[in-house]
């Protein structure tokens, strides 16, 4: 028996998603006709809110611990009310973003079993943001005396979203090729993941009921990047596939930065915390986050090398890997350049705190010519060869190439992090 309830936005709002869908998103159609095929005994989609449950009636940390939650926005204290429509508002954007991005590739995919993952993926992003906009819509305290129609303005501002204008830098990146739908689902729906999880406290209660049906949603979204991830490097150590071991590095060294920089400012979140908006400070959650990747770095390369030698334990080939990752030697057969690398947190950073716009190396070494650290043309080489060919066309690529040589001619750059 499910843990929620189903409910429904106004038809006005639920009338314009569905449109928004129709443009941007009308594979779901074909998604919902095979969905058993390729989904069998997982209930079908259903554009709707899900209200799930609270962990607890009363507020669970920061300045008014203890304190019943809020379940209308109007009664939120001081900047609690923005803050709170700031988080709701960057969500909706992700999802929204997300499903752009993807689409850009969706005829591109592997296989049709990823073809369908990724409509999946797609749908349940939709519901998603169908599930912010609950939270905005559903409430009549967000229309305040002085504020005017704060839900509608956020709605209408969301629906109008394109690439290049979301909230969060990796939403903006457009696609160049399937391998970036799969990296993407690996590595920056996994931040979402820690971003649901945090929430799940939020002292709005309408936002805690939201979390724990989309943070069940997650999951598969995780999953599927994790697999066809593999299911690429596997094919690539065998010489199949349109992508190479070095492509896979390449995206990951393209879509991690902009991952880690979706927890905001990594020695932020204290306020958000005081407000009861989450459990954790953003470092803490960062590097939560940095282990887990580790961890499906680690399970990747096991998978090689044990395609490799086939005979292998899994225990054995991970000793193979630490040992090759550790010495850059050669060990049974496996050269550096046959795994993937986890790039260092510090390499390719554009906002955070001391490591952005300086150029650090994918092994987190700081680049440097006649003492001093690199120049920005030279950091531009580097990064040419170490990411991919479709990103560096990006307008994404093309602002932090502009913000790097501005930096160094001393002018002023907008570094600030953002985040939920």
């Amino acid at each position: 028996m499910a843990d929620f309830t189903f409910d429904r936005i106004h038809d006005k709002y639920h009338s314009a998603l569905l449109d928004w869908q129709h443009k941007n998103f009308p594979e779901l159609s074909l998604l919902e006709k095979n969905w058993d095929k390729f989904f069998s005994g997982v209930p079908k989609f259903e554009l709707a809110a899900k209200v799930g449950h609270i962990q607890s009636d009363t507020i669970e940390g920061g300045m008014l611990k203890g304190q019943k939650k809020f379940e209308r926005a109007g009664d939120l204290k001081g900047n609690m009310f923005f803050t709170a429509q700031t988080i709701i508002r960057a969500q909706a954007s992700t999802e929204l973003g997300s499903i752009q991005q993807h689409r850009l590739t969706l005829e591109q995919s592997i296989n049709d079993r990823a073809k369908y993952a990724v409509m999946r993926v797609m749908a349940e992003e939709l519901r998603h943001a169908y599930q912010m906009f609950w939270v905005l819509d559903h409430d009549p305290t967000w229309r305040k005396m002085g504020m005017g129609d704060v839900a509608a303005e956020t709605m209408d501002e969301l629906l109008a979203m394109q690439t290049g204008k979301h909230v969060l830098d990796a939403f903006n990146i457009e696609f160049d090729n399937f391998l970036d739908n799969v990296t993407y689902a690996t590595v920056i729906d996994l931040v979402g993941k820690y971003q649901l999880d945090m929430q799940k406290v939020f002292a709005y209660a309408p936002v805690g009921r939201s979390m724990g049906p989309m943070f069940d949603e997650e999951r598969f979204h995780l999953g599927s990047g994790r697999k066809f991830l593999k299911e690429i490097a596997l094919d690539a150590t065998n010489g199949r596939g349109d992508f190479s071991l070095e492509d896979v590095q390449r995206a990951l060294n393209c879509w991690l930065p902009r991952g880690l920089e979706m927890f905001g400012n990594e020695t932020g979140g204290e306020t958000v915390m005081q407000f009861g908006f989450k459990d954790r400070m953003n470092g803490v959650a960062q590097n939560q986050y940095i282990d887990e990747v580790k961890g499906v770095v680690r399970s990747t390369n096991i998978a090689i090398v044990r395609e490799i030698h086939r005979d292998m334990l899994p225990q054995d080939a991970e000793a193979i890997v630490n040992e090759v990752l550790a010495s850059r030697d050669t060990i049974r057969g496996i050269k550096l350049e046959m795994l993937v690398r986890m790039p260092d947190k510090r390499f390719f950073r554009r906002r955070g705190t001391e490591h952005v716009f300086k150029p650090f190396d994918v092994d987190g070494n700081l680049m440097t010519e006649g003492g001093k650290a690199l120049d920005a043309a030279g950091y531009l080489k580097y990064l040419e060869k170490n990411l991919p060919a479709g990103y560096l066309k990006t307008s994404e690529f093309a602002k932090f190439r502009d913000a790097l040589v501005a930096m160094e001619k001393g002018e002023k750059v907008d570094t600030a992090a953002k985040s939920w």
